[in-house]
This record gives C-alpha cells, sequence and structure tokens, in this order.
C-alpha cells in the first residue's frame, strides 16, 4: 500500500522525515515537479491580475464599436461589403456605405443606412441611422445605452438646423459615441479618439 502523506522541510533547513516524494523521484524529476508547480502559480497570479485590469476597463472603450465594427480594425475586414460613397467636409476620410445584410437592427431598431469612415485603411468613425418610418422610441435607445455605458452628456441645441436638436455623449480618452436626435435623422456615431489624434499628428 503506497503512503500518500508529504512531508515538507523544517525551518531548520533539514527534513524531519524524508517525504514519499523524494523516495519515490529522482533528483531531476522532483525539479519538474517544482518548475511545473511554479509555472501554475503564476498562471493563475496573471489570470487573476487581467480579471482586476478588465473591471477597471470602461465599458465604453470595451466596446470599441457598434455590432461587430471595431474602430481601429482595417479596411481589408469589410471591403466584400462596402460601397464608396462621395467624399464629405473631411477629404482625408474615405467613407463607405456597408452593403451587407446581416446588420438589419440595432437595439432591434431597423437600420436604414450604415456608414464606415475610413482613415489609412484603419475603420475610424461608424454612424448608423435608423429606419424614420418605423415606431422609433428614442428613450428606449438612450436608455439601453446608458444601461451599458452608464450616464452621458446631454446637449441641447435648437439655434442651428443643421445640427441635431439634442444629442447625449459618452466619451472616454479612445473612443467617443453619441446619440443624436434631429428633425430628420436619428443616429448612433462613434469614432475613435486614438486616430483622430494621429489625423491631427499627420498635420503637424
Amino acid at each position: 500500500m503506497l503512503q500518500t502523506a508529504f512531508h515538507f522541510p523544517s525551518l531548520r533547513g533539514g527534513t524531519t522525515k524524508q517525504s514519499v516524494l523524494n523516495k519515490r523521484l529522482p533528483r531531476f524529476a522532483r525539479n519538474d515537479v517544482r518548475v511545473g508547480l511554479c509555472l501554475l502559480i503564476c498562471c493563475f497570479i496573471k489570470i487573476a491580475f487581467a480579471q482586476v485590469v478588465q473591471q477597471n476597463i470602461p465599458a465604453l472603450d470595451v466596446k470599441n464599436g457598434i455590432n461587430k465594427f471595431k474602430l481601429c480594425s482595417f479596411y481589408d475586414i469589410h471591403k466584400a461589403n462596402l460601397k464608396e460613397t462621395p467624399a464629405q467636409k473631411d477629404t482625408r476620410i474615405k467613407w463607405y456605405t456597408y452593403t451587407g445584410t446581416d446588420v438589419p437592427t440595432v437595439f432591434e431598431y431597423k437600420v436604414k443606412q450604415l456608414n464606415l469612415g475610413y482613415y489609412k485603411n484603419k475603420l475610424y468613425k461608424i454612424i448608423v441611422l435608423f429606419d424614420e418610418t418605423q415606431d422609433l422610441k428614442t428613450t428606449d435607445i438612450k436608455n439601453k445605452l446608458i444601461l451599458i455605458f452608464g450616464d452621458g452628456k446631454y446637449q441641447q441645441n435648437g439655434v442651428d438646423a443643421k445640427q441635431p436638436d439634442e444629442k447625449d455623449v459618452w466619451e472616454t480618452t479612445k473612443v467617443y459615441l453619441s446619440f443624436d436626435v434631429g428633425r430628420k435623422e436619428i443616429s448612433i456615431s462613434t469614432y475613435s479618439k486614438i486616430i483622430e489624434k494621429q489625423i491631427i499628428l499627420d498635420e503637424l
């Protein structure tokens, strides 16, 4: 019958009784066991540290986009379903309309159009335009955004008709997102502040 008890070294540097491990295993095998235990402990420490770091990352940075579209991702990922559109005010950005049919809704509301803006082949901005012909409840959309990202900053603009009448804004050092409710359009837009900084640096 095999003995199962293990005896560990005493604080004085010796052992009170030779362990079964030392009896049964050659020295090189005992070293392998110790190395394995050390690696296992290191793995547990890394996992615990990663969980703590993840908890401290803002939800907006974790999401980093809308649906399957991730800010700073490369153009090639979606190029098969992109149709180039005329340049807007900022000619540095290349704009495309997403022609795929796999993103028909956002928050269960129909999407009229999905526009993607790229800078140097990296996704800089995403604009989701909702279909206004449906029963669109803006309060519902806003509440869902608050549930995900927390309270945003409310802004109202009734002076310039070209600007949205009201919007709610969420932002971190990396990502900006806004829910715009205008007279003609209702949209969610987000952009990468990392690429925004790169655009400014490229002008220097």
